[in-house]
């Protein structure tokens, strides 16, 4: 333990003076003890300070204190064992010391030691007599010891009792001026507060709960806020504050809560635990915020992405048809039209997974997968009970900009290989594999079982199509291989690319 300062020591022995009488009584018993064993007349429990020593156990002596200066019991403290005086008169130190040249007639002295924790002289408890005396026995030298063990240890127990006690009041005032500010930071809140101890049960609730419901906060203490609840939201909301009671996770969700005129009002409630120093939750506090108007929005912003999406489709099927009708008009262009409308479809069928969507009452990006999104394009390509293009490997998000891009890609490989490759033969078979290397995305389309092809064929418009989405749009690099029995294809592309929105 760290030593004390002199003004440390000083403050002490000022703060030990200050013993009520239940503890004076005490010393004044042990010195009635020490002057009993040691068959002296005056026993004194005695604490010296700088300029003076106060005497807080007393047996034979009644007079003031005298100053620090002439005090035997300065001598005695700085000892390891009793400092035994058999005649004064005959001590240099003390030969001409008033107490024992006045009405205090010192003769005898034997004082031991008081030390603190802190091995700290204080001063000490001592006998004294008016006449000289040889010494003491080792047992009453022994008694004396333990006599002023004692004395120390109600000194130091009412010194802890009192620094506790003035600790826990200072920490009850700071905790009473906290929960006034909370109160009336909670009041000034536009949000409804909430407030629980660790087994979330209820104990508070602000202001605004009160007058929202229109119910003293006490109907809502324990699990009465429930009571509140529309019932269809009543179970999930007691299970998801079961769940975050017992993992001390944060709380979150939304249910609607019955106003005080009767109509329920959709709210966002979160908890969040508050930790005490050892990391347990020492309180939940929590908020409840009006979400009514957001989610009202949110349901129509629902119904337009919804009507936005038919209309969206509806446009592909009118230029689908205007396609159509330019066939009969122009039979010399049926290829290219069966072409336009075959890419319509592929991109109607990649819209009806992109199509904007609301979620919380805000718009949200789609998150559509690759593969999700190559298998809903192989789909009409797949024989019934005999598929004959396998997707395999990893997976990668795609982006609301990049998926139309991505599903003109596939349409134009999957419509190629009926025209030129493998899925034009009985038997040929597509390997379509996924893999994420680093920060892209290597796609890559291996046909076999396809007809042999002796060198690579001139590109076409479909082959520029591929070109221009993967490496324009994309920002991406093919590389193609015509082997035997078919196209291998790489195609690699930035996954910052891949998953833009």
């Amino acid at each position: 333990m760290r030593a004390l300062s002199t003004a440390e020591r000083e403050a002490y022995i000022t703060d030990l003076g200050q013993v009520g009488r239940d503890v004076r009584d005490k010393l004044d018993g042990l010195a009635r003890a020490a002057s009993h064993i040691c068959d002296t007349p005056v026993a004194l429990v005695s604490l010296v300070g700088r300029e003076e020593q106060a005497f807080l156990g007393r047996q034979g002596y009644d007079g003031p204190e005298p100053p620090s200066a002439v005090s035997f019991c300065q001598h005695a403290m700085l000892g390891e064992a009793a400092m035994i005086v058999p005649d004064a008169t005959l001590d240099p130190r003390f030969a001409e010391n008033p107490l024992v040249t006045g009405d205090m007639g010192i003769r005898f002295y034997a004082g031991h030691p008081l030390r603190n924790k802190q091995g700290m002289p204080l001063g000490s408890l001592c006998v004294i007599d008016t006449v000289p005396k040889a010494g003491l026995s080792p047992g009453q030298l022994d008694d004396l010891s333990n006599l002023a063990d004692a004395a120390m240890l109600y000194l130091e127990n009412w010194s802890e009792k009192r620094v506790h006690g003035e600790i826990n009041a200072q920490a009850q005032r700071d905790m009473d001026v906290m929960t006034r500010r909370f109160i009336t930071l909670a009041d000034a809140l536009p949000q409804l507060v909430w407030s629980t101890p660790p087994d979330g049960m209820s104990d508070y609730f602000s202001k605004q709960w009160v007058e929202f419901t229109g119910a003293p906060a006490s109907d809502s203490f324990g699990f009465g806020w429930i009571n509140f609840l529309h019932p269809d939201d009543v179970e999930l909301t007691r299970e998801a504050w079961r769940r975050s009671v017992m993992t001390s996770q944060p709380y979150q969700i939304e249910y609607r809560v019955r106003r005080h005129d009767g109509e329920y009002i959709w709210m966002l409630a979160r908890g969040i635990p508050v930790l005490d120093a050892e990391g347990q939750v020492a309180r939940w506090i929590g908020t409840c915020t009006d979400i009514n108007d957001r989610v009202a929005t949110g349901e129509a912003l629902e119904i337009m992405s919804r009507e936005l999406s038919h209309r969206i489709k509806n446009l592909f099927s009118v230029v689908q048809s205007l396609v159509t009708m330019g066939l009969r008009q122009f039979p010399e262009m049926g290829e290219v039209s069966r072409a336009l409308q075959s890419r319509m479809v592929a991109l109607g069928r990649a819209h009806d997974l992109v199509r904007p969507r609301v979620v919380d009452g805000r718009p949200s990006s789609s998150q559509t997968m690759l593969r999700e999104l190559a298998e809903y394009l192989i789909e009409p390509f797949q024989p019934e009970g005999e598929p004959r293009v396998f997707i395999k490997g990893e997976d990668a998000m795609v982006g609301d900009s990049s998926a139309t891009p991505i599903a003109l890609f596939l349409h134009e490989m999957l419509t190629n290989s009926v025209k030129y490759g493998a899925l034009g033969a009985p038997g040929g078979r597509i390997a379509l594999t996924i893999a994420q290397q680093d920060d892209a995305v290597l796609i890559e389309w291996h046909e076999s079982g396809g007809p042999a092809i002796a060198e690579a064929p001139a590109p076409g418009f479909g082959t520029r199509l591929i070109q221009m989405t993967i490496e324009r749009q994309l920002s991406g690099t093919i590389t193609r291989q015509w082997q035997d029995g078919g196209l291998l294809l790489q195609a690699r592309i930035p996954l910052v690319q891949l998953s833009a929105h």
